[in-house]
C-alpha cells in the first residue's frame, strides 16, 4: 500500500469494536497514525487536545459527536468524517485511504478558501472585530453582574447557553448563529438585576404577587440590551425577553406562541428549564436527569417547540450534561 496518509492522525469512533479495528487496519495501511475511541464522549475529549487531523465515525456516532464537538471550533479542529463516506461500494483495500485522503484534501481546499477570505475581510474589518471584542466582554461583564445578584451560579449560566448551542447546531444552524447563541444566552437573566433582594433572594417559594415581580426581569433585561446596531446584542435581547414565552402562548411577557417567538428564545427555554429542574435551588430539591427530561418531553406542543424537544431527545444526555469546557466555553 502506498502512503496516501503518511503523517495523518486518525481517530476510529463508535459502532462494534471488530468493524473499528478492521477500518483501523485499513487505514493503517495507508501509513496513517491510527487510534480508536469506544464512544462519542472519549473522541470528543481526544479532539479537545488538538492531537487529531481527522476524526471516522461509525454506526450513527457522527450525530453525538457533531453534539459533543464544540460548533465554534469547527474548521478548526479536526475533520469529522462518516465510515460510511470511507467503505461504500467500490470494495478493496485501498478504497478506504484513497476516499479519506481525497476527503481531507478536499476539506483542506475549503479551509485554505476560507482563511484567504478571512486574510482579505481582515484587511478592512480590523476596527470593526475590536467593537466585536469590546461587545463581547461588555456581555461577559454583565452576566457577571446577574450572577452577583441571583442564587444561580456562573456554571448555570454555561451550562444554558452551552445546551442552547447544542440544539441550535442540531437544528441545522450556522456556526455563526451558533456562536451568537453561546455568546448571548448566558444573559437570559440579566434583568434580574433589577428585582429586589426580598424577592429574588427569598428561601421558599414565591406568592403570587412576587411571582409578577420576578417576571419584570424578561422586559428589564430586553430595555438593557435594546437598540443596538449589533446583531449579537439583538440576539441577546430577542433572548433576554422572550425566554419564559410558551410554545401555547401561555408565556410572559408578550403571551407569544408558536414560530412567533423567536428561534433564539426558544432554545435557550428548553435549556433553562432542564438545567433548572436538574440542579437543587433554594426552593426545590434537583430532579433525576431522566425525571427532567421526561419533563421537557411531555411539554412539547405546549410549553416547548416540539422540534426543539425532538432535538433535545436526539442529542442524548451526554449532551445535555456536557461540561462546558468540553463544549468549549
Amino acid at each position: 500500500m502506498d502512503d496516501a496518509l503518511a503523517g495523518t492522525r486518525v481517530l476510529v469512533a463508535g459502532g462494534p469494536a471488530k468493524a473499528a479495528r478492521a477500518l483501523g487496519e485499513q487505514l493503517a495501511s495507508g501509513s496513517a497514525e491510527v487510534s480508536l475511541a469506544a464512544d462519542p464522549e472519549a473522541a470528543a475529549h481526544a479532539a479537545a487536545g488538538r492531537t487529531l487531523d481527522v476524526i471516522v465515525a461509525l454506526s450513527g456516532a457522527e450525530t453525538e459527536l457533531q453534539a459533543l464537538l464544540d460548533p465554534l471550533e469547527l474548521g478548526i479542529g479536526p475533520a469529522l468524517v462518516r465510515a460510511a463516506e470511507l467503505t461504500g461500494e467500490p470494495k478493496g483495500g485501498a478504497e478506504p485511504v484513497r476516499r479519506l485522503r481525497a476527503l481531507l484534501d478536499r476539506s483542506m481546499l475549503e479551509r485554505r478558501a476560507r482563511e484567504l477570505e478571512s486574510a482579505m475581510g481582515a484587511l478592512t474589518v480590523g476596527r470593526w472585530r475590536d467593537v466585536e471584542a469590546a461587545r463581547l466582554d461588555l456581555l461577559h461583564r454583565l452576566a457577571l453582574a446577574a450572577e452577583y445578584r441571583d442564587d444561580n451560579t456562573r456554571e448555570h449560566t454555561e451550562r444554558v447557553a452551552g445546551l442552547a448551542a447544542r440544539l441550535g447546531a442540531h437544528l441545522g444552524m450556522t456556526s455563526g448563529a451558533v456562536a451568537r447563541i453561546r455568546y448571548a444566552a448566558p444573559l437570559h437573566d440579566v434583568g434580574k438585576i433589577a428585582i429586589p433582594d426580598s424577592i429574588l433572594l427569598k428561601p421558599g417559594r414565591l406568592d403570587a404577587e412576587e411571582f409578577e415581580v420576578v417576571k419584570t426581569h424578561a422586559d428589564a433585561g430586553a430595555r438593557v440590551l435594546a437598540d443596538s446596531d449589533s446583531e449579537l446584542l439583538e440576539v441577546a435581547e430577542q433572548i433576554a425577553r422572550h425566554h419564559h414565552e410558551r410554545w401555547d402562548g401561555a408565556g410572559y411577557p408578550d403571551g407569544l406562541g408558536g414560530d412567533d417567538i423567536p428561534l433564539v428564545a426558544r432554545l435557550v427555554h428548553v435549556a433553562d428549564v432542564f438545567d433548572v429542574l436538574v440542579n437543587e435551588r433554594p426552593y426545590k430539591e434537583s430532579w433525576s436527569v431522566g425525571d427532567a427530561a421526561e419533563e421537557i418531553s411531555g411539554g412539547a406542543g405546549t410549553q416547548f417547540d416540539p422540534e426543539i424537544v425532538e432535538a433535545f431527545v436526539a442529542i442524548g444526555p451526554r449532551a445535555w450534561q456536557a461540561a462546558p469546557g468540553v463544549y468549549g466555553g
